[in-house]
């Protein structure tokens, strides 16, 4: 009897450990990305300025796991970043993915809402390039957004 209980308790503890959906719960999914963006630009169309300081704060609900959002100016440059506030008032028209792909260039072209994927370093994940997309609103003159990991 205590042998089985032990083996009961051995397989449960095996299949919790591998679930892949607790493993997930480190990365923001594609409806969490999206949404997120959505927040953001209903934000920025109310008061811009008030809305990129609010991007900065972690406990604003803009910053969840490794969803946070980014707002690019019409030239290019970072108006926020939830995950490297250092970065705002710098240029990013000059980024690229590993594969040389110009994201910051195609969020810019977006005309209204689409997703853009490209391939990104996962900090998460000890820095592995996988595939991002990310969620881009175009808001007036700025350009929101929000990526995930599809991998």
């Amino acid at each position: 009897m205590k042998v089985t209980k032990l083996a009961c308790l051995i397989m449960g503890l095996m299949l919790f450990s591998f679930n892949p959906v607790l493993a997930s719960d480190t990365h923001g999914t594609k409806e969490e990305a999206k949404a997120m963006a959505e927040k953001a630009a209903a934000l920025v169309k109310e008061n811009h300025d008030s809305a990129f300081a609010t991007f900065q704060k972690k406990d604003s609900g803009f910053i969840d796991r490794d969803l946070y959002v980014f707002v690019f100016d019409s030239k290019g440059n970072f108006k926020a970043h939830g995950a490297k506030p250092v970065l705002v008032g710098k240029g990013g028209l000059a980024m690229k993915d590993v594969s040389g792909f110009p994201f910051v260039q195609a969020f810019l072209n977006v005309k209204d809402t689409d997703w853009v994927d490209y391939k990104w370093p996962d900090v998460m994940d000890e820095g592995k390039v996988k595939n991002k997309s990310t969620y881009v609103i175009k808001v007036g003159d700025y350009t929101v957004g929000v990526g995930y990991f599809k991998d």
